[in-house]
């Protein structure tokens, strides 16, 4: 062998296949956006966003966690008026579908953001984690207008300020998730503010579907469906709501769930609701 010449026989050793220990492993996920989509056939609406963070782990393990949080949305409300003016309202055959209750004369329309940061923590097990956060937020209320049954009718100047403002406060969140077994999963979050005293809570249970086995791959063990209960709170005023979800637990980083059914509001009236909610993880 000349002296430039080159052994490649012992290159090709070292150029062979890695094995899979030499593989570098996946960086488990430590930061997941949410987002939380509410409509009504009242005409109200809520768009929620959600970053979480683990500090000094992964969302897999147990550890400190820091959130920023926000949202906005519109809602439309009936006005009730004095004898008087529900006398005008009648007079003028409003139509049933534009005021669904006696006594109610328009319609007045607002709108509202939030945002607020929390630093919380996590307990992971095997089959089970429930988290816990406290911060700080701040809501915005807007009054866009009225349309009222009658142009003499008019929603005091002082009233219509109430419907506007700015307040900050304490927020609070609890969440709860498990799977104890291949086929039952639970899930119950709480959320509250100091400010204008809005709170979100809910609970929905679920089973793996019958038809499991006929379902892709991808979808087998992650499809449930089950019962869904929320309430809504704001100012003291409260809005139940009752109904079904069909959920699909974590494929990959990836989380989904529709709800839907049944709710009632103390001042829009009854009608129907539907969230959906998305999840990604990396």
């Amino acid at each position: 062998m000349s002296p430039n010449a080159v052994d490649v026989s012992s290159l090709a050793e070292a150029e062979g296949p890695t094995s899979a220990i030499d593989q570098p492993l996946k960086r488990p996920p430590s930061v997941s956006f949410d987002s939380w989509s509410w409509g009504t056939s009242r005409r109200s609406w809520y768009q929620w966003f959600t970053a979480t963070a683990a500090t000094g782990s992964s969302l897999d393990e147990s550890g400190w966690r820091l959130r920023a949080t926000g949202g906005f949305g519109g809602y439309a409300d009936n006005v009730k008026g004095s004898d008087a003016e529900n006398l005008v309202a009648n007079a003028l055959d409003v139509d049933d579908a534009t005021l669904p209750y006696l006594g109610t004369v328009g319609k007045y329309y607002g709108a509202d953001g939030f945002v607020g940061a929390q630093i919380g923590y996590a307990l992971i097990e095997d089959n089970w984690e429930a988290s816990g956060f406290v911060g700080v937020g701040m809501t915005r209320e807007g009054y866009l207008g009225a349309n009222m049954a009658s142009p003499a009718l008019r929603i005091p100047p002082d009233a219509a300020r109430d419907l506007a403002g700015t307040e900050f406060g304490v927020l609070g969140s609890l969440e709860f998730r498990a799977t104890p077994t291949s086929q039952l999963m639970l899930f119950a979050s709480g959320i509250y503010t100091t400010a204008y005293q809005w709170g979100y809570f809910e609970v929905k249970p679920g089973v793996s579907v019958p038809f499991d086995d006929a379902l892709p791959v991808l979808l087998q063990g992650k499809l449930f469906v089950g019962p869904h209960a929320a309430l809504n709170t704001y100012r003291g005023d409260l809005q139940p709501m009752f109904g079904a979800h069909i959920t699909i637990m974590e494929i990959g980083p990836f989380y989904a769930s529709l709800s839907g059914g049944y709710v009632r509001d103390e001042y829009a009236g009854k009608g129907a609701y539907s969230i959906l909610e998305t999840s990604v993880r990396f």
